[in-house]
């Protein structure tokens, strides 16, 4: 069983219309549910909040809550816990590489996943298996260079760079074809370690000005 069409076009419509992936990669943070609240106020419609520490599940519950955007369960590398993350409220999954299981279960559950790849048999498994978006990661290995030219042999494909992109460097990767880019620090700085949550508006509404400027 694969994710349906449905899911699959639902969550590439959400991402292009703000197309920046906010990852929370430090879940015991007790800032987590406020830092996705002001992430959604300035625009962003995804955030992933990673699945690497053992009360990972209830930052996802508490983030669900505030209803500011889609919270998706990252790194999740099994059936159970793709059982659970959808239990404490996921809007969608995240895989770090083509794994079959998790997509059939997603599928059986009725939610999209992002699912990591990165050769190109990678990329066109994880679409077949029904991926809603194809999560190229680590990024930075092949760079905005290596994303262009798999935009160019599958163009159909929403890829979303992972891994190591920067400020500096996001603008190449929109001009690559990337449909959206996730990033930590670049989006979320120090927010959850007791900075200005302000602040996050601030770089949100700076990258999605490059991202503007490199789709022209």
């Amino acid at each position: 069983m694969t994710v349906s069409t449905d899911h699959r076009s639902d969550l590439a419509a959400e991402v292009a219309g703000t197309p920046l992936i906010a990852m929370l990669t430090e879940p015991e943070s007790p800032a987590v549910p406020a830092v996705t609240e002001e992430l959604g106020k300035a625009g962003v419609r995804a955030v992933e909040i990673t699945l690497t520490s053992p009360n990972a599940l209830d930052a996802v519950r508490r983030s669900v809550v505030t209803g500011a955007a889609l919270v998706g369960a990252g790194t999740v590398r099994d059936r159970e816990t793709a059982r659970r993350a959808v239990d404490a409220g996921a809007h969608y999954l995240l895989t770090p590489g083509v794994l079959p299981d998790v997509l059939d279960e997603a599928g059986s559950l009725g939610v999209p996943v992002v699912c990591g790849a990165f050769t190109t048999t990678e990329v066109m498994e994880a679409w077949r298996l029904g991926a809603a978006l194809v999560k190229l990661f680590p990024a930075r290995l092949g760079g905005p260079a290596y994303l262009a030219s798999l935009t160019m042999a599958f163009g159909d494909i929403p890829l979303v760079p992972t891994g190591g992109i920067t400020a500096d460097d996001l603008a190449d990767y929109f001009a690559a074809g990337a449909h959206a880019a996730a990033l930590g620090r670049p989006l979320v700085g120090d927010a959850l370690h007791g900075g200005n949550l302000a602040d996050v508006r601030h770089r949100t509404a700076d990258l999605l000005d490059r991202v503007r400027a490199a789709r022209g």
